[in-house]
């Protein structure tokens, strides 16, 4: 490939092609670090939204350093491609990559950003790919924005191609990206590499404000397909810790066993970590699933069965069955059952709810016949569920409640007065779907207690 003529040693400009959770976070970030940076938006409601400083989403410390930067004049944001590419060197694709049943990722909107990227193209520029794409895409994605470019502007220069994917998790999501574990960065154009390398130096290096010097977080220079397979590896395998020990959750509720000592005592092996290893209602957002179905349909595509990705889907997918289930058995039915369900968004820290655990278990509980309602510090309604009822706090969801269910772990949940709790209940049913409350503290105030892979308490056999 022949080399761009971007300078490799200091590097200002920088376009962003979408503002979705990947695009706000990158475009807010490097502007933060002195970069002068241009977001581009097609979404005239969400380019308002954005030039008024605030994020369409809720991530802690974004609409922060978007004000910051809006006002220093290092970060813009519009909807014209042309003007966003003539003023960039580099370009980040940061559009989404959706599951696409049956095929993977679907790679429609990519493909898109990437013909409008070539039509404004009129020089050399390095295209950066942020999202989340199957082994390959990157390669394939060159011919896209070759064959786009206008031919009176092609004066023998070529694009130049890297693969950066991202390792954002909601609600840390400015905190990963600016004191990441490690930057990886895929190429077969080593000066394209070296240039992106540049652009990252305050993160590699920690020197900005806030940084912190004792954690350079490690940089990992590679082949483009390789860099694309990091970012689905790595997604795949927390996604299967995560259902593995939910799996020896099942096991231990067989069995009698405690899950939740189970995994401390593992978690204490430095070869197996204590991260990922809480048993609970199974993971979502919008990654794991997806990621895990495109790898899989990627490996087909090659001929190769992945049996244990497959279980891994299969396992959390479980999850969520389990917990109806045992509302079921701890009601005596779910019909007329009044349920209060606390938390809505997939995790803390954010309010995705696209593949939401809790989601899916309430609307298994109204097809049931159940009344349900939800509470959620920053979610304030589910359009999917019209027939779900939102509470204002905790305590309101909980009221004349036959059942609690605790499905995100908001640290307001965590600290709930339980003898408050059991006494604005109809019923005394407490299944805790994160396994985060003390199971005694939850007998003590007067409820049964069941959690996932945890023995059930009651207070007389408490």
């Amino acid at each position: 490939m022949t080399s761009n003529n971007v300078g490799r040693s200091e590097i200002h400009r920088v376009a962003v092609v979408g503002s979705g959770y990947v695009g706000t976070v990158v475009a807010a970030c490097f502007a933060s670090l002195g970069r002068r940076v241009v977001g581009v938006e097609i979404d005239e409601s969400k380019l308002r939204i954005l030039r008024e400083g605030r994020a369409p989403f809720h991530e802690e410390g974004l609409d922060e350093l978007l004000v910051s930067g809006l006002r220093s004049g290092n970060l813009t944001f519009t909807s014209d491609m042309d003007r966003a590419v003539a003023s960039s060197e580099v370009i980040f694709l940061c559009v989404g990559t959706p599951s696409s049943k049956g095929s993977g990722a679907d790679l429609s909107a990519v493909e898109a950003a990437a013909r409008a990227v070539g039509r404004a193209l009129d020089g050399a520029r390095i295209v950066v790919m942020k999202s989340t794409v199957p082994m390959g895409t990157l390669g394939r994605l060159g011919a896209v924005i070759e064959d786009a470019i206008h031919p009176e502007r092609r004066n023998g220069w070529r694009p130049s191609y890297v693969a950066n994917p991202e390792f954002l998790r909601q609600g840390t999501a400015v905190e990963n990206f600016l004191r990441p574990d490690r930057v990886v960065l895929g190429s077969d154009d080593p000066s394209a590499l070296e240039t992106v390398q540049s652009l990252y130096r305050p993160i590699l290096e920690q020197e900005f404000p806030g940084a912190d010097p004792g954690r350079r977080p490690e940089l990992v220079r590679t082949s483009l397909t390789t860099a694309e397979a990091i970012k689905y590896a790595s997604n795949a395998f927390l996604a299967a810790k995560v259902s593995f020990i939910n799996e020896i959750a099942g096991i231990c509720e067989a069995t009698g066993a405690d899950v939740s000592k189970v995994s401390e005592a593992m978690g204490l092996d430095p070869r197996i970590g204590p991260l990922f290893l809480r048993p609970g209602i199974g993971w979502g957002g919008s990654c794991f699933g997806k990621d895990l179905e495109a790898l899989i349909a990627t490996a087909a595509e090659f001929g190769h069965e992945s049996k244990l990705l497959e279980a891994v889907i299969e396992v959390n997918h479980r999850q969520r069955v389990a917990a109806v289930e045992k509302l079921y058995r701890g009601l005596d039915g779910l019909e007329g059952r009044r349920i209060a369900v606390l938390g809505l968004a997939f995790k803390p820290g954010t309010d995705d709810l696209r593949d939401a655990a809790a989601v899916e278990i309430a609307g298994r509980l109204l097809d049931a016949g159940a009344e349900v309602v939800a509470h959620d510090p920053v979610v304030p309604s589910v359009q999917s569920l019209p027939g779900l009822s939102m509470a204002a706090s905790a305590l309101d969801a909980v009221r004349d409640a036959d059942a609690v269910l605790i499905a995100t772990e908001w640290p307001e949940y965590l600290e709930l007065d339980l003898d408050k709790v059991a006494e604005l209940m109809r019923g005394d049913f407490l299944l805790d779907g994160r396994n985060v409350l003390d199971p005694d503290a939850v007998v003590a105030a007067g409820l049964r207690f069941e959690g996932m892979g945890r023995p059930a308490m009651s207070p007389a056999s408490g």
